[in-house]
């Protein structure tokens, strides 16, 4: 019995012994936990991405995208009322001045054609006739002229003959003065009919003059018909591209309706969206470059449309540079427009959630240290994937670019590998 009773207290000793070092070593644990930081405060590297400030010039850019358009565009539109017979081209042809590129059908401009064809021959079958009934009334009054030209030059040799006579006695007075009447009426009625022959062909003349109106205005209106019966048959009218087509197959179509639209391709242009937001940025004859994605070509602003559009507007840009040879109407495009140059200024990568003019907050890495502290920040202009940083910050500065923004509100995080 004295045995068990010594095994009893020393089994309770060695627990004691072994609650105590547990209790020391909790406290410990506890101790060393409560001085590190809360796992709340710790990001894992794998989740961030970061950059240093640089210090220097920067080019202000403005990004845009757009389309390569003709700088020559021809719309066609249908001349009359008229049914789609045939549609040779597709869009996309590579089409000359005089390619065809569909047939519409009119028999009413047809037949408008002949009728006009026909009494344009009419009045030239007229004409002809009253050149040739003009010319036959000038003879005849000619020879009536003349005839009378005769009787009054015998007149005047009677006249000649009695006057000696009359002075001798030989033939009467009264006689003679006969004579002398008949060459006076003779001479007016000659005189008359000079004036009247003139009057004839001034006649005449307005006649041809009235006649040959007549032939000219029908002449231009069978001109104006075939016109517009030549342009049922639909040709490009220059050089280049078939842009678009929007016709089917025995469509009806009405007069002044699109039937095609033609683009040159020797002659591109540029056309970028711009945000509304960067359009006080934008000026006239700044410099461009354009990514056709075949490679980089140069231009200048030519236009600038006054419209703002569902937030944005539209830039001309005139390419100055060669154009791959690949480039065609309608290319989809990516612009960069240099708006500006700012000298010896702090700039960095463009973090999440930062904007131009714009307050801010970046988490500094601390060097030699996982330690990332707080610090607030001005930004400037924002120019492609770099943005000008007005305060807090020194050149050589790392700072954090990705999303920060569930530890806005803490002034240090731990940075875990």
């Amino acid at each position: 019995m004295d045995v068990k009773i010594k095994q009893t207290k020393t089994n309770k000793a060695s627990k004691t012994k072994l609650m105590l070092f547990a209790g020391i070593c909790a406290l410990s644990v506890f101790s060393w936990l409560a001085l590190q930081p809360s796992g709340a405060h710790k990001v894992s590297a794998d989740n961030i991405w970061s950059a240093r400030v640089q210090q220097g010039d920067l080019a202000v850019q403005v990004q845009a995208y757009g389309k390569l358009k003709s700088k020559a565009q021809r719309l066609l539109t249908a001349p009359a009322d008229a049914v789609v017979d045939e549609i040779v081209l597709k869009p996309g042809a590579i089409v000359t001045a005089d390619t065809i590129l569909l047939r519409l059908s009119n028999p009413e401009i047809e037949q408008l054609v002949k009728d006009t064809r026909r009494e344009r021959e009419n009045r030239l079958t007229n004409n002809r006739q009253l050149m040739i009934n003009q010319q036959s009334e000038l003879l005849s009054r000619q020879a009536s002229l003349e005839m009378l030209l005769s009787d009054l030059e015998l007149a005047k040799l009677k006249v000649e003959a009695e006057t000696p006579l009359v002075a001798n006695g030989i033939i009467s007075t009264i006689n003679f003065k006969r004579s002398e009447l008949e060459q006076r009426q003779l001479s007016r009625r000659y005189h008359i009919e000079q004036q009247r022959l003139a009057q004839l062909k001034q006649l005449h003349q307005e006649n041809l003059l009235i006649a040959k109106d007549r032939i000219e205005q029908q002449t231009e209106q069978v001109a104006v018909l075939k016109q517009k019966f030549d342009r049922l048959t639909v040709r490009a009218g220059i050089d280049g591209v078939l842009q678009n087509l929007p016709l089917e197959l025995g469509q009806s179509v009405s007069v002044g309706q699109q039937l095609a639209l033609v683009g040159s391709m020797d002659k591109l242009i540029a056309t970028l969206t711009v945000a509304q937001s960067q359009m006080q940025k934008i000026q006239l004859h700044q410099k461009v470059s354009i990514d056709t994605r075949a490679g980089l070509v140069a231009g200048t602003i030519s236009r600038i449309d006054p419209v703002v559009v569902q937030g944005s507007i539209q830039v001309d840009v005139e390419l100055t540079g060669e154009l791959p040879k690949n480039s065609r109407p309608e290319l989809n495009i990516n612009g960069t427009i240099f708006t500006a140059s700012l000298h010896n200024v702090y700039y960095l990568k463009k973090p999440v959630n930062a904007q131009s003019g714009g307050i801010g907050t970046l988490f500094k890495l601390q060097p030699d240290s996982s330690v990332a502290q707080a610090v607030n920040v001005t930004y400037g202009e924002e120019t492609g994937e770099f943005i000008q940083i007005l305060t807090g910050v020194n050149s050589g500065d790392s700072f954090i670019l990705s999303d920060m923004s569930r530890w806005q509100d803490l002034a240090q995080i731990t940075i875990t590998q």
